[in-house]
């Protein structure tokens, strides 16, 4: 039995069109799963990031790290290559495909007659590195006036590059961008272009099915804005990319969020909550606005020092502390340790996690 035909009967399979106006591919699926990976590399890091930024690329990378890395850079590829492939078939459905074999249907392509998505389907399309030098050498040539193809011809540098990212995973991998370096290429170079795209006339219809909801966003800001100008600075402030990261993440999961608003429903969770744990204090949320972010402390000890080590009553004795260790919504899910300073320090009005400094 040939299982693609198979499968690809009307009754077992459908031509995706997603959207209003519909979109008849998945690039913005793509897009969508791509900023929700990157998101949550700095939540999958937090356990092993401290207060010492600078030490961030020393550390060892966890597991969940690695599948974010993964989804981030091959859905961002599979987004442009989509986006490419689209703009090409607008311009002529045959700059999107090889060489094709069969007569007949190239025959009623050359004199634009009418073929079915599944006649179209059944040819084999440009592979992206194919794609996005058919787009470039047109724009260069000046055939083509569509700013579109001016964006793609003046990051193609960028585009190759994520191209190169995704076939090292693709076919060998082995190669990981380690934490900050990713922040850099994604912010810096990626999301620029990705943003540039999604503004253009063709596809400003389709950002509520790509965007993060800003629905109880209380500091008001478009973190993808915010990430692309912060790396716009001669030296960004990574701590502030990790939490402009997790609102991100914890904006794409609204759906989780219920009203929350009773300040005695928050003491009832509190007491729900590891008794190992204190928590001194519960805080507005910057993300879903409840009150009902928790600070966390740990309990540690320190050691001091009595007397004259030489002397006989010299001493060493523990004092019990208790530390601030990080601050957790227990309805929306945001979550960040001390790695982050306080939102007001990053000049989001006068929200805060921390009761002291970061040390």
């Amino acid at each position: 039995m040939n299982l693609i035909n198979y499968y690809s009967s009307n009754d077992k399979s459908q031509i995706l069109n997603s959207g209003t106006p519909q979109f008849k591919n998945t690039a913005f699926y793509s897009l969508k799963i791509a900023l929700k990976s990157y998101f949550s590399t700095y939540y999958t890091m937090v356990s092993k990031l401290n207060f010492h930024t600078d030490k961030v690329e020393k550390i060892s990378l966890s597991d969940s790290y690695y599948e974010s890395y993964i989804e981030t850079i091959v859905h961002f590829q599979h987004f442009f290559e989509l986006i490419i492939k689209d703009l090409l078939e607008k311009e002529n459905p045959l700059l999107a495909v090889k060489t094709i074999d069969k007569p007949v249907l190239l025959h009623r392509l050359l004199l634009k007659e009418d073929i079915t998505d599944e006649e179209y389907n059944s040819l084999n399309s440009l592979e992206f590195s194919g794609a996005l030098k058919t787009v470039c050498e047109l724009q260069r040539a000046g055939r083509i006036t569509n700013p579109a193809f001016e964006i793609f011809n003046r990051n193609k540098g960028v585009l190759d590059t994520l191209n190169n990212f995704r076939n090292r995973i693709w076919h060998r991998g082995r190669f990981i961008l380690k934490y900050h370096a990713l922040d850099e290429f994604i912010c810096k170079y990626v999301l620029p272009v990705a943003l540039e795209v999604v503004e253009l006339n063709e596809y400003t219809h389709y950002k509520t099915d790509w965007s993060p909801k800003r629905s109880k966003n209380i500091m008001k800001i478009d973190v993808l804005l915010e990430l692309k100008n912060e790396y716009k600075k001669a030296v960004p402030d990574h701590s502030k990319i990790a939490f402009l990261k997790e609102v991100g993440r914890t904006e794409y999961n609204q759906e989780l969020i219920f009203l929350f608003r009773n300040e005695e429903k928050a003491k009832v969770y509190k007491k729900l909550e590891d008794e190992n744990k204190f928590i001194s204090e519960v805080l507005e949320c910057p993300v879903c606005g409840n009150l009902s972010l928790l600070n966390y402390h740990d309990y540690d000890v320190s050691f001091e020092e009595l007397g004259d080590e030489i002397g006989e009553n010299y001493q060493v004795i523990t004092v019990p502390l208790i530390v601030e260790s990080h601050v957790g919504c227990i309805i929306c899910k945001f979550e960040v340790n001390k790695f982050v300073k306080n939102p007001s320090d990053y000049g989001y009005g006068d929200l805060r996690f921390w009761n002291v400094d970061k040390s």
